[in-house]
């Protein structure tokens, strides 16, 4: 009697099981889409497809030392200046700068410079200043393009060699429109902050310190006010604080938006990410990679043709 009961009882469990596992009109029920995974649960942030569309990817020079933004929006947000190779393919340690319309697509570019980085609109986008080299002397300069009539000014006319022990240079900040400041090197283990007044090239002396506190050749980030996680390396937000570049510890890049909960991956082309700039208004991202500039646009609405 035992066994009979036993049987009875395993066989209502096998039909109970199957009608939990099955249902009864199991063809007729709409399946729930299986969210990704996010890589890091403690995120809190679900991943999705991008919501961003590549505009345009653009050649750029290789360098593996410190040459300060080679990437930079003008105060507009409608042109891009970066540093192209000359042959428009690959190049090491110094290029061409070049201005790209992102309304026209339209390019521009400076001849016979030997452009390095550092790329610093002036406030009013009047002037770009930017570090070169002159190749002949094998010295570090400034110079400062003017955008009307595409004109180069040298702030080191008279000499680029700060000292003998080098002539390296990086661009501080615009004072207003007709004054830069430039650290230069003093000595063995100086570094020093001139303005320089463009008009009459007069310098004056800010500042002294040691090199090892020159941070001017830094490429700058956005993180203040941010949600940024410590995790996310080279994390860059967009002026609005709303979005927020960065790239994980397997060298992925991503795109989170932490105020709507969600992030994306951004596809370099197996490229690892050196830089990156937004515009002014949030919408457009640039990112350098070793070979490529790529342009992002957030609202899919850009179009720039080749």
């Amino acid at each position: 009697m035992k066994f009979w009961q036993r049987l009875v009882t395993v066989g209502c469990i096998g039909i109970l099981a199957g009608c939990s596992v099955l249902g009864p009109e199991r063809d007729n029920v709409d399946s729930t889409p299986t969210p990704l995974p996010t890589t890091n649960p403690e995120e809190g942030l679900r991943v999705t497809v991008s919501t961003a569309c590549q505009v345009r990817a653009l050649p750029t020079i290789h360098t593996d030392e410190l040459s300060g933004d080679m990437l930079a929006w003008d105060p507009n947000g409608e042109i891009l200046a970066y540093v192209a190779p000359e042959n428009n393919e690959w190049d090491w340690y110094s290029g061409i700068l070049t201005l790209i319309s992102m309304e026209t697509g339209e390019e521009r570019a400076t001849r016979d410079i030997s452009v390095t980085g550092d790329l610093t609109w002036s406030p009013d986008g009047s002037r770009i200043a930017f570090t070169s080299l002159e190749t002949t002397d094998n010295i570090y300069t400034v110079r400062v393009l003017l955008i009307s009539d595409f004109s180069t000014i040298d702030l080191y006319s008279a000499g680029a060699a700060t000292n003998e022990f080098g002539s390296r240079k990086g661009i501080l900040r615009w004072t207003d429109n007709g004054r830069l400041q430039v650290v230069e090197t003093c000595g063995i283990d100086c570094s020093r902050t001139v303005e320089i007044n463009l008009i009459g090239q007069e310098q004056r002396v800010l500042e002294s310190g040691r090199k090892g506190d020159n941070r001017s050749l830094e490429i700058g980030l956005n993180q203040a006010g941010a949600a940024i996680n410590p995790e996310w390396d080279s994390a860059n937000a967009s002026p609005d604080k709303t979005r927020i570049f960065y790239s994980d510890e397997d060298g992925a890049t991503w795109l989170a938006v932490p105020g709507e909960g969600y992030k994306f991956r951004i596809d370099l082309e197996l490229g690892d990410a050196q830089e990156s700039k937004w515009s002014p208004n949030s919408q457009l991202l640039a990112i350098r990679t070793n070979e490529k500039i790529f342009i992002y646009d957030m609202e899919c609405a850009l179009e720039i043709t080749e």
